[in-house]
This record gives C-alpha cells, structure tokens and sequence, in this order.
C-alpha cells in the first residue's frame, strides 16, 4: 500500500509536535518550581486546610493546571488515587501536590465532590505560580521534585506505567 505525500507530511509534522513537546519537557528538568509568597488558598474537599507539610516532603509530585475549560478533565483527579495509594502503602516520603488556576471555581469545587477528591488543592487564584514559575505556555504540567523543588521529571505518570516506574525508582531513593 502506497501513502500519499500528504500522509507522510502528516506523519512527519506529528512526530515533530511529539519531539517539541519533549524538548519543551527536558528543558524543565533541572529547574526549581519556586513556591510564591502569600496567599495561596489549600483546599480538601473544598474546605480550608493547613497544607505547608507538603512542601517538607523529600519528593512532590506537583501538577499544575490553568484552565478555562473542564479543569478537574485536565488534572484527571479520578485516577490519582491508585497512584497515591501506593506511594501510601510503599511508605515512599512524597506529598501529591496539585495546584489549580481556574476561570470556574465553583465547577472545580463541585467536581472535587463528586468524583469524592480528598487530596490537598492550592487555589491559585491571583495565578501566581504560572506567572512566577512561566507557566503560561502550558494548561497543564505534572513534574516530580525533589526536596528543594527542583524538577527531576516531567510528565504525568497517569496512564503511562513505564513513566510511573520511573517515578518509582526516583522514590526508592
């Protein structure tokens, strides 16, 4: 079977997005997420929490999003729990730490409900940790840090096992 020169085109400019979008990734590795001073509201299932215990872990597995769309979609919080849980039961020192900017917190919270979420949430709603970390170019961006916040991985193991075992093996450590 014969492709066209379109198809290959296609092909190409695809495998082009998928290297442009790793390069965008490794550029972050190596560098620290600074945490912003001020109010950034922690949140368990849409109530107040004390969360600065987080930011003390050995590793963090931070995902931020910034949405003007479904941001509890983006941030996939349905599928974190098996994750956490075995990071739980396996006693690694992490803390899962998500950070939301959102145009519709009422729709956050409400998602955070039913999907039953109790893991902490920063609201970031002044979108402090984009604006100070260069967030801007992204909607959406999960790293593993380290205890000084530096990035040792990107990427969002949610749907990926060899990039959860290589979070695994980060964790070991």
């Amino acid at each position: 079977m014969r492709m066209s020169g379109k198809m290959l085109f296609f092909i190409a400019l695809l495998s082009n997005l998928g290297l442009i979008n790793q390069q965008i990734d490794d550029e972050w590795l190596g560098s620290t997420i600074t945490i912003p001073d001020g109010d950034v509201i922690c949140k368990i299932l849409g109530h107040d929490a004390f969360c600065a215990d987080l930011w003390t872990k050995s590793y963090k597995v931070f995902t931020y999003v910034d949405s003007i769309g479904c941001s509890s979609c983006q941030m996939d919080m349905y599928l974190w729990k098996p994750y956490v849980d075995t990071c739980k039961m396996k006693k690694f020192d992490v803390s899962f730490i998500f950070v939301i900017h959102s145009s519709d917190y009422e729709r956050f919270d409400s998602d955070v409900l039913m999907y039953e979420f109790d893991l902490p949430v920063f609201y970031d709603y002044e979108n402090r940790f984009g604006k100070i970390n260069n967030f801007m170019s992204t909607h959406h961006r999960t790293f593993l840090l380290d205890k000084d916040n530096k990035v040792l991985m990107t990427g969002s193991p949610i749907n990926n096992p060899k990039l959860w075992e290589q979070y695994i093996e980060h964790l070991k450590n």
